[in-house]
């Protein structure tokens, strides 16, 4: 659960970072390509940086071996601290809450291209130097999906060329290709924001281009704003590429003012170092020094104060190693050892409950006869024996420590 939540955060600062230099040295300061790229990658980045680890520096701990804040009591076992407290598994609810939000992301993709099949059905085809143009009885805003264009019957015969030249740029530069990526992103990663944002973005930027095709082209600045607004209504799939999509004070800006971007190769070349920030915030780690690889004879114990089962289950992890010869029959397996402390605080009647393999009960049992002792346990102002439970997980596989109680001994 907690590792989830890393994750998430991770992801939604990688997410901002990246945004943050979308906003600062990109927008409308480069090539439209290196935009649209940015954006899209940026989304696949920040989603892939934080899974990434990339061993660099070596721990300073011996032990490999992790511990969950669980004790058992009598002759009954609790299975993982999350379950003891709630008996709700958290993590099987963001599953299905994920779940959910993808499926409906995904209803709604599907829905768009349902709604421009009707749209195509219901209107006339003809193809134009091997684009299709659909020219619709419904009241809709002029757009484009893939090679076809549609335009609604309230268009005006004058405003045709114009909007044909601003589509066909649409699907000279594939800019369908890319949306339909994009909301499938959107679709896996509804949860973070910035998706949300990069696919606006990333809207705006195929604007933009489409915009500036069709003024290079020749046509007039002002002419071509006022069709832009005379068509500012109607029906256009989120999907698609729309001439009215994005209409913005920056895009009218951008239109009627000649914008050249200055320094455009520092500017791509700034956003290595960045990366580079983010892989070694978030995929740089310690390499792993694995216990069972030191001789036990070279590993000098510290005196250490054993005062509740943390501390003892602490002093477990940093003595207790996984069997070579387990290691080599791919074993894994848990040993349940029952276990009094006196009232002088000595572990003593150590017993094993449960064992799936002699090696473990070895193990478990050589790491107990050393046990030292703990602070006495005191109930009305009398030392008191106290009883426990202990379980050791012995895992090969990381993903099946997930949930388990008590100490966990990873290969």
């Amino acid at each position: 659960m907690r590792q989830v939540v890393i994750y998430l955060i991770e992801v939604i600062v990688c997410s901002g970072v990246l945004a943050a230099l979308y906003s600062l040295l990109i927008e409308r300061k480069v090539d439209y390509l290196f935009a649209r790229l940015f954006l899209l990658f940026s989304v696949v980045l920040s989603a892939v940086i934080p899974i990434i680890n990339i061993p660099v520096w070596q721990a300073t701990i011996l032990p490999q071996q992790t511990v969950t804040a669980v004790v058992g009591t009598g002759a009954e076992v609790v299975p993982s601290a999350m379950e003891a407290v709630s008996g709700f598994n958290f993590v099987a609810l963001l599953w299905v809450v994920y779940g959910l939000g993808v499926a409906l992301c995904a209803g709604s993709i599907v829905l768009q291209f349902v709604n421009v099949l009707r749209i195509r059905r219901g209107g006339s085809v003809t193809t134009f130097e091997g684009i299709n143009i659909v020219r619709s009885q419904q009241n809709i805003a002029s757009f484009s999906l893939f090679k076809t264009i549609y335009i609604g019957n309230n268009t005006a015969d004058s405003d045709l060329p114009t909007i044909v030249a601003h589509e066909r740029s649409h699907i000279v530069h594939r800019h369908s290709v890319e949306r339909v990526v994009m909301e499938v992103f959107k679709a896996l990663l509804w949860w973070n924001p910035f998706v949300w944002i990069a696919s606006r973005r990333l809207v705006e930027a195929h604007e933009f281009e489409a915009d500036s095709d069709v003024i290079g082209s020749g046509c007039d600045a002002k002419q071509y704003v006022t069709t832009l607004l005379k068509h500012l209504f109607g029906y256009s799939p989120e999907i698609a590429n729309g001439l009215h999509n994005s209409l913005t004070k920056k895009r009218l800006k951008m239109i009627l003012e000649n914008n050249s971007g200055r320094y455009a190769l520092l500017r791509k070349v700034a956003v290595i170092p960045v990366l580079g920030v983010l892989f070694t915030l978030f995929s740089l780690t310690t390499k792993e020094a694995v216990a069972q690889d030191v001789p036990q004879s070279d590993v000098v114990q510290e005196s250490v104060e054993i005062n509740d089962y943390k501390d003892f289950y602490r002093w477990v992890v940093t003595n207790v190693h996984y069997p070579a010869e387990a290691k080599e029959q791919n074993l894994s397996g848990t040993v349940i050892a029952s276990l009094t402390i006196d009232t002088e605080g000595n572990v003593k009647d150590v017993n094993i409950v449960k064992s799936d393999s002699e090696l473990f009960t070895n193990e478990v049992k050589r790491v107990l006869a050393k046990a030292p002792a703990w602070k006495p346990f005191v109930k009305d102002g009398k030392s008191v024996e106290v009883k426990y439970m202990m379980p050791v997980n012995f895992v090969l596989d990381d993903a099946k420590s997930e949930g388990v109680g008590g100490v966990v001994v990873k290969k």
